[in-house]
């Protein structure tokens, strides 16, 4: 039974593995870029919990553990993929499925239209339930980033970014709805 006590031990170890722990983490999220992700976020996770340690408890089979958070982090992230994918589905706003070569002046005047009406539901958003729509849509943050950038909770940071899609949304509907 191998044991680590030292950051520096866990560093060496991660090193050691990283082909394999971004192999195994590939193997269930199917993109490499993603596992990188995972892999980075494990060393990351394991790191912090052996800086918040109490008393220097040595971590027992560290290739283990590792191997452990990166299965969780993986299904996490196929679970907000699965969601973020039902949610384009239903909403339908997927470009490909309009065909970009094959835009109207029509369809390209009602997207210029709903552009404006989202431009103008963002402004009508509280500053920074606003930033935090806009650095998850725009910028790609993840919400634990959000939350700590905006200095507010996780459950908070969802909120925000949920509210701030609920107003465009309703702000959409309410467009469409003047038009008919």
């Amino acid at each position: 039974m191998s044991t680590i006590v030292h950051q520096h031990d866990l560093l060496q170890l991660f090193m050691l593995h990283r082909k394999e722990l971004v192999g195994y983490a590939n193997s269930i999220v199917g993109e490499r870029h993603t596992a990188e992700d995972v892999v980075q976020d494990a060393y990351f996770r394991v790191i912090g919990v052996e800086s918040r340690k109490q008393n220097n408890v040595p971590l027992e089979e560290p290739v283990g553990y590792l191997y452990q958070i990166i299965r969780n982090l993986c299904l996490d992230s196929l679970r907000k993929k699965t969601r973020e994918n039902a949610y384009m589905q239903d909403e339908d706003f997927s470009l490909s499925s309009h065909g970009l070569e094959q835009v109207s002046p029509e369809q390209h005047a009602g997207a210029r239209q709903e552009l404006s009406v989202l431009h103008v539901a963002l402004n009508e958003l509280p500053e920074r339930t606003r930033l935090a729509f806009e650095l998850h849509r725009f910028s790609g943050l993840k919400l634990a980033d959000i939350a700590s950038q905006l200095n507010v909770s996780l459950g908070t940071a969802h909120a925000m970014v949920a509210s701030a899609l609920d107003h465009c949304k309703a702000s959409l509907k309410k467009q469409t709805e003047y038009e008919i």
